[in-house]
């Protein structure tokens, strides 16, 4: 439930995605109150499928997102991604659009006052050259291997982004994958 008891509505960008879809499922299957599942009945999760709830790179249709579904929290996975071979031919397409989304989302976020964000990166945004074991504390540590260079920057952006923000404190978390 959120602080004024309506119930929570739980807005997942990128929810056709790799980590979407599996977040969904868990959510569709795992019985309500469960460890992973629904805490409550009334909990709604809003699953963002590809561009066609709107285009997430254009602030207005963002805004319209957020307006229709009215989220309480937010775990944004919405990203371009492409192969190895599209990232490596259109680097700045990469970066551009995906750094759209995330500002978008997490403008959007602000306005309408959700309680919590949570962004995921992705751990090519890691460095080409680090020791291993690797841990989130090395996300900057260097660049990116450059056959992901644009999506890479854009996607440890998230991590500056919702530093940037300016949302309260323990509103906004990037999880960092290792």
């Amino acid at each position: 439930m959120t602080s004024s008891s309506s119930p929570a509505v739980i807005l997942v960008t990128g929810g056709s995605g790799l980590v979407g879809s599996a977040l969904k499922h868990v959510i569709d299957t795992e019985p309500i109150g469960s460890r992973f599942g629904r805490r409550t009945k009334e909990e709604k999760w809003v699953f963002l499928s590809g561009s066609k709830d709107g285009d997430l790179r254009e602030l207005d249709q963002t805004l319209k997102v957020f307006e229709k579904y009215k989220p309480t929290h937010v775990i944004h996975l919405a990203a371009l991604v492409g192969g190895l071979f599209a990232n490596m031919k259109h680097n700045a397409t990469f970066l551009r659009d995906n750094m759209k989304i995330n500002e978008n989302v997490l403008w959007a976020s602000k306005v309408h006052n959700c309680q919590k964000v949570i962004s995921c990166l992705s751990t090519c945004v890691f460095p080409d050259k680090v020791t291993y074991p690797i841990d989130e504390s090395m996300v900057h540590d260097g660049p990116p291997h450059l056959s992901n260079f644009g999506y890479a920057h854009a996607k440890r952006m998230v991590d500056v982004q919702n530093q940037s923000v300016g949302f309260p404190s323990k509103t906004s978390s990037t999880l960092k994958a290792c």
